[in-house]
């Protein structure tokens, strides 16, 4: 079995909140309902098209923009944040909020496990504990809940037409705009998805990635084979699918290493370039096991790419493409630069251009211990996105501490001290040189942040409760410490 190194459960988490006013009701359409897997039989592998023609974007009438948040100046320090919301959702602890994005109507949308969410209009497509909320683009108004077969694991939004590709334990679907009725889904329990500008749908499941064109219709099945697959992305501008895991294997002198792997394919299933996976004979001395956990394609079109790594002498600090070359990483301060780690595990950042696989830029993420000679602690990604000027927004969950952990302020509050698993969020300026914002969400209680979204002048992140408190904002609407939502107007 593979090795998997993990923090305690005390330091897991995630954040999702929503609003309180009720959106005035909108006569419901006859929803497609979500039909038990078991009942559409089982999936039919794809063999690749002869021919692929690249896919072309036609915009939903039904998505068209409104009305969005203005976007705002950058905070003065890192330190501080003015949400617009910030609560729980769902009716229980075990509620979880596990992806988040913004829709081209500037709406915030949810997908997790919530048993009891009150307001806006409930639709059925199935009757099981998953479900997807749509709000306002503050997050205080819900504006309508989707129930479904299975827990949402993760979602994305079309852009520009604003279908809603779902990945759940019971299958893969595309819903439309207003997440009331089904337009396709396949079965198959999927951990991952993401769609693409013109409708490819690309999901993780049992360890393959299928590839779906904008009617269901199967492309592919991509199976890479000794590796563990981790996440995906769509760009259809360039016709690729972006696979992101890790291999392990023995690679002497380090014995057992995972070594990551960033992949682009085309919708047929071809591999057109690949970005680490280096030979296991020319790592040399990196013998830190280091993972490719999300990989997400930024409003700006770029590819971004979450990694973790179990120590600093990482692969990660050389070229993606050549191991005898130093990466294009920038490390503004003793927070970004992987030196006196020990064994922590640190999270790194890195911009890629999708259509070639070249790493653009990168960065190093730690915790610190000033009171242990500025001991490098573990931090871990769960989440990397960014805007339309290239800004990164990443998040996870922290040991003890982010930089000036004790004096950050929501809402001009100061938080309550560490307490076991910070849910963090970090946003980038877009040379990845300065931390526009470093907070956490956790206000005495342990979580991770699972998803973050932005983009039309909204930010929004997703995270799962382990233990609250976490901080409550405007617009909280539960008491119950399940899923977590927070949102904030976006940068100009």
């Amino acid at each position: 079995m593979p090795r998997r190194h993990r923090l305690t459960a005390a330091l897991l988490a995630l954040a999702v909140a929503a609003g309180c006013d009720t959106a005035p009701p909108d006569r419901p359409d006859a929803p497609a309902r979500w039909a038990d897997p078991a009942a559409t039989g089982p999936s039919t592998p794809a063999r690749p098209p002869a021919t692929t023609r690249s896919p072309t974007a036609s915009p939903s009438p039904t998505a068209a923009p409104v009305s969005c948040p203005d976007p705002r100046p950058a905070p003065d320090t890192a330190r501080e944040l003015d949400l617009s919301s910030a609560g729980y959702l769902g009716g229980s602890g075990e509620d979880s909020a596990n992806a988040v994005d913004v829709t081209p109507r500037c709406e915030i949308v949810v997908g997790g496990r919530f048993t009891d969410v009150r307001g806006g209009v409930t639709t059925t497509l199935g009757r099981g504990p998953g479900a997807v909320l749509r709000l306002d683009g503050t997050g205080r108004r819900l504006l309508g809940v989707t129930r479904l077969a299975g827990t949402v694991a993760d979602l994305e939004v079309r852009r520009p037409g604003g279908e809603i590709a779902v990945a759940t334990d019971r299958g893969v679907a595309l819903l439309d705009p207003t997440a009331r009725a089904v337009r396709w889904q396949r079965p198959g329990a999927a951990e991952r998805v993401s769609v693409g500008t013109a409708g490819t749908v690309a999901a993780v499941v049992g360890g393959q990635v299928k590839v779906y064109d904008r009617t269901g219709a199967p492309l592919a099945t991509v199976r890479p084979d000794g590796r563990t697959v981790h996440d995906v992305a769509v760009d259809d501008r360039h016709d690729l699918v972006l696979v992101g895991g890790y291999r392990q294997v023995n690679a002497p002198p380090c014995g057992t290493v995972q070594i990551p792997w960033l992949h682009g394919y085309d919708r047929s299933g071809r591999l057109r370039w690949r970005a680490y996976d280096h030979p296991a004979g020319q790592l040399g001395d990196r013998c830190a096991d280091s993972r490719v956990e999300r990989v997400a394609l930024g409003r700006d079109g770029k590819l971004y790419l979450a990694g973790l790594t179990d120590g600093g002498n990482s692969v990660f600090g050389r070229s993606a493409a050549d191991l005898g070359r130093d990466a294009p990483n920038v490390g503004a301060d003793k927070y970004a630069q992987p030196f006196n780690t020990g064994n922590a595990q640190q999270t790194y950042l890195a911009r890629f251009d999708p259509a070639s696989g070249r790493q653009l830029a990168g960065t190093f993420l730690l915790a610190r211990i000033a009171s242990k000679g500025d001991r490098g602690n573990t931090i871990t990604p769960s989440a990397v996105t960014a805007d339309e000027q290239g800004r990164v927004y990443a998040g996870g969950v922290s040991a003890y501490q982010i930089a000036d952990r004790d004096r950050i302020t929501l809402n001009g509050r100061r938080l309550a001290p560490y307490a076991g698993g910070d849910a963090w969020v970090l946003v980038l300026s877009a040379d990845l040189r300065r931390r526009t914002t470093w907070v956490v969400l956790t206000d005495g209680g342990a979580g991770t942040v699972r998803a973050v979204a932005a983009g039309s002048g909204i930010a929004a992140v997703a995270a799962r409760v382990d233990r609250g408190p976490f901080h409550r904002g405007p617009g909280g609407r539960s008491t119950a410490s399940g899923g977590y939502l927070a949102a904030w107007p976006g940068l100009r």
